[in-house]
């Protein structure tokens, strides 16, 4: 009842202003654009030939709302061979092809990676979508000048930027479960200035479960103590979906002239969650240093800076640069049962990471583009199992320089070639040791190994007929360094592990058949070498190995329909089939990739009225989830269902610069898991009113 006072409160006051500046506000307007410097490219170029040759989706801010996005990780599930999936930690794993997770492509935001520096991944849910103009997708060969780590692709979210006059936009929704949110922006750009600011609340008791949940037994597992059995979920809200977050964005610039721009960003997220655990079994260590798989983030913190330039020299050399720093912290916190009221250990995670990209243009005919990049960062990674305990500290040096020549010897035909030199290196890594008892008793520094380098080539090729039939074809080598965590984990560490390595190829057309249908038929292949996994062999002691070769190819067909002028039908379809290669494999099969994933839109504009109407559905079908490995080929084989949600949304603008909406996800109210023993969200329903003068 609170949620609801002070949804119909912030409604009514926004009804009160609206009767104001109606009369003055004549036409609505997004009152924003992209960031340019967010963007590899520069700004006013057309759209490069690296992005041509291979697979890529831009996924807009009115695509984002059509399918009811409130995060970048919910946008990104509905992108063309993407999937997401929740699990451990209540965490979102996004991959490309279901093969290619978080830590094996590129994530940045504007530009700047964005990860973790011990697993190379972070909760994209992080990342409310009021401050996202798009999000780039780039999948297979991506330019050689985003930098190293890029073995399936790479997904820039770029921000919101001030255009002309002063824009204040106000966002707020309420739902089920007592959701609560509110976002306020405002921008202006005056002269040479120009700055842009973003405050977002969000709040939640949880999540409503589907209705069709059945409770089941589960297991605890405690080491020592032995297993009893339990019900971890009861449905209704899921146990421990909870959440809190406050962001701040700002964005300053100075544009002296058309030839030069700089600017200066800041983000600060706050964000304390629950963690739902599985319903299948949970893990609990109650001897010193403790940890359960009954966890709750206290802290999840994030914040950065970046500096962004972009100079031209003169007609034909042109120059963009970033400095920037990024910091994150978290607090995890470990509770002894399943009533989450005794904390038994305290663990932190203490990150950041610095480094500089610059990347120049040089244009010196007009059919023929050189560019050159240097991209170098250093990753910190300091953590603790327990508060009674030192934090052991890890740091390691990435670099990248790359070059790519885009060559155009037709109006139909263009060419592009490039070539990375990467490299890693651990300058520091320590370990602790303790006794039986949990106690302290050496911390030691340890080898960090030799530096790891690689060279990566690419090169693609688009021609375009004169009826703008597309035909494009690419070739890339990427490699992903193994991370901290996967060569030095107390546990599970391998010092010895090489870095995964892939052929990437795409080959595919694309046509305005008519006026009415657009469509892409693409076809691609991954030849991955040196694959790393986590394997669990019969004495129950796990440890990650390279297991050998993998190959994934498939189809990936992504078209538009237009019958009517206020209607859009959209259709993708991903199907994959992925085999393990390996001379010492358990099984041909590999898990984590779904053999079809089909994406459905329809958008219609109601004429006259313009109230809009937005239907979505996700299709995924069913996937492995673990398998035998080689060092435990009697491990069971366990698989999630596939599964079909949809949601609807529906908006209505009024008083020239208000929209209301209200919007349904999961339609059907489905059961189902996206990873094993991790239900999905049933039917929620919530709806919001945006301001915007």
């Amino acid at each position: 009842m609170q949620m609801v006072r002070k949804v119909l409160v912030c409604l009514l006051v926004s009804s009160l202003h609206a009767s104001v500046v109606s009369a003055e506000v004549k036409e609505s307007q997004t009152g924003y654009e992209a960031y340019s410097l967010g963007e590899i490219y520069v700004t006013g170029e057309k759209v490069p030939v690296t992005q041509q040759t291979t697979t890529s989706n831009t996924i807009t801010a009115e695509d984002i709302k059509a399918t009811n996005s409130r995060t970048v990780a919910e946008a990104l599930s509905y992108a063309p061979g993407v999937r997401v999936t929740t699990g451990m930690k209540n965490e979102p794993n996004v991959s490309i092809r279901g093969f290619f997770d978080q830590s094996k492509i590129l994530v940045l935001i504007d530009g700047v990676p964005y990860y973790e520096t011990s697993g190379g991944k972070l909760d994209l849910n992080q990342f409310t979508t009021d401050n996202v103009a798009k999000i780039e997708i780039t999948k297979g060969a991506a330019s050689v000048l985003y930098g190293a780590n890029a073995e399936g692709g790479v997904i820039n979210i770029i921000t919101r930027t001030a255009t002309g006059k002063p824009v204040t936009t106000i966002d707020i929704e309420g739902g089920e479960v007592d959701y609560f949110k509110t976002a306020v922006s405002h921008g202006m750009k005056k002269g040479i200035y120009s700055y842009w600011l973003n405050y977002d609340h969000q709040q939640s008791h949880g999540w409503k479960m589907s209705d069709d949940y059945k409770p089941k037994n589960g297991l605890i597992v405690r080491k020592p103590g032995g297993t009893t059995t339990a019900i971890l979920e009861d449905g209704g809200t899921r146990n421990q979906s909870d959440y809190k977050s406050d962001s701040i964005w700002a964005k300053f610039g100075i544009e002296p002239s058309t030839d030069s721009e700089y600017f200066i960003n800041f983000h600060y997220i706050a964000k304390e969650k629950g963690n739902p655990p599985s319903t299948n079994s949970v893990n609990v260590i109650p001897n010193k240093p403790a940890f359960a798989q009954f966890y709750r983030f206290d802290q999840y913190d994030d914040w950065g800076i970046d500096l962004s330039g972009r100079q031209q020299i003169n007609d034909k050399l042109s120059f963009n640069g970033k400095l920037f720093y990024h910091n994150h912290e978290d607090t995890l916190e470990s509770y002894s049962d399943q009533t989450f009221s005794k904390i038994i250990a305290s663990s932190n995670y203490d990150d950041y990471m610095v480094g500089g990209s610059i990347i120049s243009h040089y244009q010196p005919v007009q059919w023929d583009t050189v560019r050159f990049s240097a991209n170098y960062r250093g990753d910190s990674h300091k953590q603790r199992a327990d508060s009674y305990l030192p934090y052991t500290d890890f740091f390691s040096l990435t670099g990248s320089v790359g070059v790519e020549n885009e060559l155009n010897p037709s109006k139909n035909a263009s060419i592009v070639l490039g070539a990375s030199y990467d490299w890693f290196k651990v300058t520091d890594a320590h370990q602790i040791k303790t006794d039986s008892s949990g106690n302290l008793v050496s911390m030691n520094k340890v080898d960090g190994g030799n530096a790891k380098d690689t060279f990566n080539p690419m090169i693609g090729s688009v021609y375009t007929f004169e009826d703008n039939t597309k035909l494009f074809a690419s070739i890339a080598k990427k490699t992903r360094f193994p991370t901290l965590s996967q060569l030095f984990d107390t546990n599970s560490g391998n010092r010895d592990l090489n870095s995964e390595q892939a052929i990437n190829y795409t080959a595919g057309v694309s046509r305005a058949i008519s006026s009415y249908i657009w469509g892409e038929l693409a076809f691609f292949y991954h030849d991955v070498t040196d694959f790393i996994i986590k394997e669990t062999p019969t004495n129950n002691v796990s440890h990650y190995s390279n297991v050998g070769k993998v190959e994934l190819y498939g189809i990936e067909m992504n078209s538009e329909y237009y019958p009517l002028q206020d209607l859009t039908l959209k259709l993708a379809y991903t199907y994959n089939h992925a085999t393990d290669r390996s001379d010492n494999k358990a099984t041909d099969r590999v898990a984590g990739v779904p053999k079809h994933k089909i994406d459905l839109g329809a958008n219609y504009t109601v004429p006259n009225v313009k109230t809009r109407l937005d239907l979505n559905g996700l299709l995924l079908g069913e996937t492995y989830t673990q398998l035998p490995t080689p060092s435990n080929p009697t491990q069971l084989a366990t698989r999630t269902a596939g599964y079909f949600i949809l949601n609807a949304r529906v908006s209505q603008k009024f008083l020239d610069n208000y929209e209301a909406h209200i919007a349904l996800n999961n339609i059907f109210d489905r059961n189902y898991e996206s990873e094993v023993g991790f239900p999905g969200r049933g039917r929620n329903i919530f709806g919001g009113i945006t301001a915007k003068f």
